[in-house]
């Protein structure tokens, strides 16, 4: 009896759980927030940044000195646990220095807007992410984040027009194949071909200047982005040719699926 009543109770959870979703606005207006935050946290200190970044350079340096100079002598069962720890260690530090270039496209590194493109464009080209592409669709995320029909990216999915086959996925095994899909392809596929992003008549990439994604007066900065990544491209296929598929991958593409 007490086993139906729990089920009984989780059911009518379940119905009403549209009654807790805000409906009606807040008590309080942006405004009021960032009233409430200290001045002194909207202020952009260029030389504290540029610590971040520098701070952040050395270790990654440290590191790749490290595995590539002292890794080759540990024996081979250890040397698995010496490169997985690089690898994460790496990627750890290599996504901070990706959320810096990321702060550049807000506005956020200096009070230079010259400055923190410049800045931008070279972590993230050297990251492989077209910065100027990026920084614009990323912009109209945050003006119209949760909108079904607007927003750039992590739209919510609509229930009636999810497709056939992810019923198949809604289990832990589905959900762990989704999760490893998304950590190692989803990235490249959303900047490439606008994957899980906002719905076009025509085709969408960051790396195509004339998608529908930008204005006519991003255009250009489009093509700077592509030349950035290209750059790094050809830098890393030049490595390639000198050191070898697999160091590339052991020094660099391993620590970037982090």
């Amino acid at each position: 009896m007490g086993g139906g009543g729990n089920m009984s109770s989780k059911i009518e959870e379940k119905k009403n759980i549209a009654k807790r979703v805000p409906s009606s606005k807040p008590p309080f207006t942006i405004g009021d927030i960032k009233r409430a935050i200290p001045p002194h946290c909207f202020e952009r200190s260029l030389i504290k940044s540029f610590s971040y970044l520098i701070q952040d350079l050395v270790l990654v340096s440290i590191f790749y000195y490290i595995a590539n100079t002292y890794f080759h002598l540990i024996p081979t069962p250890y040397s698995y646990i010496a490169w997985t720890t690089y690898w994460i260690a790496q990627g750890c530090v290599g996504e901070g220095i990706w959320i810096l270039a990321h702060e550049c496209g807000h506005h956020g590194f200096s009070d230079y807007q010259w400055v923190d493109d410049t800045v931008g464009l070279i972590l993230h080209s050297a990251l492989l992410t077209p910065y100027f592409s990026w920084k614009h669709s990323h912009r109209r995320h945050h003006s119209n984040t949760a909108s079904i029909e607007n927003d750039e990216v992590y739209k919510p999915r609509i229930k009636s027009k999810l497709r056939w086959y992810y019923k198949y996925l809604n289990n832990p095994l589905g959900r762990l194949l989704i999760l490893a899909f998304t950590l190692t392809f989803a990235w490249p596929l959303y900047l490439l071909f606008n994957v899980s992003g906002k719905k076009y008549d025509r085709f969408a990439s960051h790396y195509y200047p004339y998608s529908p994604i930008y204005s006519d007066r991003e255009r250009l900065q489009i093509y700077i982005s592509d030349a950035g990544v290209i750059a790094t491209t050809y830098l890393l296929y030049r490595a390639t040719m000198i050191k070898g598929l697999a160091w590339v991958f052991a020094s660099m593409g391993y620590p970037s699926l982090l």
